[in-house]
């Protein structure tokens, strides 16, 4: 693993802390009527927090890497809140990570390119179809279908999500009941203990990223961070043009993050491309 991956991984693994558990964003998120507001909502604070930062020149040395951190939290809470928005049931694990890909795709200046993700977004209706007879039943054949490596490792990880599902994934679990209700995620789980059967089938272990998408994530996000300085300066001159200069970098970054994070779950892998491919 060259240089570039290993700073990639270390953003990743910052970015994977601080954002905090997706559990809390899909719950926050599905209040809102639209992916839209929820967006509104959450830069809206982060703006105010952005211009807070700076607001006082003698406390930057603790106020700057606060901003730097809930900027971070703010980068993961808001794309996995657009994830459940969007119908998607959003995918943290140990082994895989939606946040890992929308970085991916992020540095790749935010277009969207499947080989450079591990896996697409899974709806959260394919996951249901999943835990069913119907689904069962077919998930052999589309283990073993011949598709491009995007798709064949997201009918893996949806085979294993299901597994872990029945098996008391407790933060799946939340994530359920946090889109359909208690009732609703009681039968998804009920069907699921009835008809998940353990396939066997492989696990595919996460790849590090590419040298040359590492290296754009690093410098990317060191660009974001770095811009800082210079509103550090004027705040000494003008605190306010400061203040107001970090809230519009902040804005800024996030919605770049935010564009990608739709494309992402916008490409989610849905109930009909599994029946089509099943059929």
């Amino acid at each position: 693993m060259g240089l570039e991956d290993n700073i990639a991984e270390a953003i990743i693994m910052a970015l994977d802390e601080l954002a905090g558990n997706p559990e809390r964003a899909v719950k926050a998120a599905m209040d809102c009527e639209s992916v839209a507001q929820w967006i509104k909502q959450e830069t809206t604070k982060l703006a105010l927090i952005g211009g807070a930062e700076m607001v006082v020149p003698g406390l930057h040395a603790f106020t700057i890497p606060t901003g730097v951190s809930y900027l971070l939290h703010k980068m993961g809470y808001i794309s996995w809140g657009i994830g459940a928005l969007k119908g998607a049931f959003v995918i943290e694990t140990e082994a895989y990570s939606d946040l890992r890909n929308i970085l991916a795709l992020w540095a790749n200046e935010g277009q969207f390119d499947a080989s450079i993700i591990e896996h697409l977004a899974v709806s959260l209706d394919a996951l249901r179809w999943a835990m069913s007879e119907a689904g069962q039943a077919a998930m052999p054949d589309l283990l073993a279908a011949s598709e491009d490596s995007a798709t064949l490792r997201t009918y893996h990880i949806m085979q294993k999500l299901a597994e872990n599902f029945v098996a008391g994934d407790e933060r799946g679990y939340s994530v359920a009941e946090a889109m359909l209700g208690a009732e609703a995620a009681a039968q998804m789980l009920e069907a699921g203990v009835e008809n998940v059967k353990h396939l066997n089938c492989e696990v595919m272990l996460t790849r590090p990223m590419g040298r040359k998408v590492g290296r754009r994530l690093a410098s990317r996000l060191a660009s974001r961070i770095g811009a800082r300085i210079p509103a550090r300066m004027i705040v000494g001159f003008l605190p306010v043009a400061g203040a107001i200069a970090n809230s519009f970098m902040n804005v800024q970054t996030i919605g770049s993050m935010t564009t990608v994070a739709e494309k992402y779950y916008d490409r989610r892998l849905r109930l009909d491309h599994l029946q089509a491919a099943a059929s």
